[in-house]
């Protein structure tokens, strides 16, 4: 039975799992915000205001007496998906040159083809979300270009304490564009420290613990901004002279980390993506659509610090 049996748009299982099990690392974008599934399209989340930690609350209570009480600053904040999507046609001309039983691979492929577009647009509201989030801001000591004048290491180390300072301590990552990260691994605070010479390769968890970090995350997805048959026009999404210092967490929002992606997950099975197929005579073709209903959350401020001037 074939998977465009009907121009009714039908949800596809195999091909929906095949999706959503590849994993789209050069994506950063889950790692920084990552995906929070939500049963309602839009609605409130406890967002922190202030941070609020390692207050010494113990207080000695006399027989008959209340036990002292605390509060904490939490206001309400909103989230809104919004849903987003595209659709590729698979025209009875080209299916007919393939082999009889590679349907469903075609038509696989074309879905994946389809969520890294998705993961594309959602990689750049990240970006922006970041970028447009107030954190604190700190001008680096030198541009990395710099070598012999940029001090990463001090830089990265003082964010961490200002974190520190507001009870973050614990999954800290450094997020950073691949060709500063490069320029940065090439400054002479780091290769002294590190190796000396700077011809010998270091992997990202031993960069991570000289700056003082859990991890680094470095971003290297391009954006394509020319139109489909023109050259292509890639550009970095992430900035190139600037960085950040933030707490990244998964799961329920009293995790922590800086924010979420809410995913809606009513409008379809439950996972990131949803896939669907449907049969169209205007012209011959089978179709393959791919959505998602998303919005990217920054839920405490506190707990991310932006380093300018990079």
């Amino acid at each position: 039975m074939s998977i465009f049996a009907s121009s009714a748009a039908s949800f596809q299982p195999v091909i929906n799992e095949a999706v959503n099990a590849v994993g789209r690392n050069r994506f950063v974008g889950a790692q920084v915000l990552p995906f929070w599934g939500v049963d309602k399209s839009q609605g409130k989340f406890a967002k922190i205001e202030a941070s609020q930690f390692d207050n010494d609350i113990t207080k000695p209570r006399a027989a008959g007496s209340n036990f002292p009480q605390t509060s904490s600053e939490y206001t309400a904040g909103t989230f809104e998906t919004v849903e987003y999507g595209c659709e590729n046609s698979l025209d009875d001309i080209d299916l007919a040159q393939a082999q009889s039983n590679a349907e469903l691979d075609i038509t696989t492929v074309a879905a994946n083809q389809l969520a890294d577009g998705l993961m594309v647009g959602h990689e750049i509201r990240v970006e922006a979300a970041l970028s447009g989030a107030s954190f604190n801001s700190t001008a680096a000591t030198a541009a990395m270009s710099v070598a012999a004048s940029a001090t990463p290491i001090a830089d990265i180390n003082a964010a961490v304490l200002r974190l520190n300072a507001n009870g973050i301590f614990d999954r800290v990552n450094l997020i950073i564009e691949a060709s500063l990260y490069q320029e940065m691994v090439q400054t002479d605070d780091m290769r002294t420290l590190i190796n000396g010479s700077g011809t010998m390769f270091w992997a990202q968890d031993q960069v991570a613990r000289v700056l003082g970090v859990d991890a680094v995350i470095i971003a290297n997805t391009k954006y394509n901004s020319a139109i489909k048959g023109q050259t292509a026009s890639r550009a970095s999404i992430w900035p190139t002279t600037s960085y950040y210092v933030a707490q990244l967490a998964d799961g329920p929002l009293v995790n922590g980390g800086i924010g979420r992606t809410a995913f809606y997950t009513g409008r379809g099975a439950g996972l990131q993506f949803t896939t669907e197929t449907f049969r169209t005579e205007q012209p011959p073709a089978n179709v393959v659509r791919v959505r998602h209903t998303v919005d990217e959350l920054i839920i405490n401020s506190a707990a991310g610090e932006e380093i300018t001037g990079a």
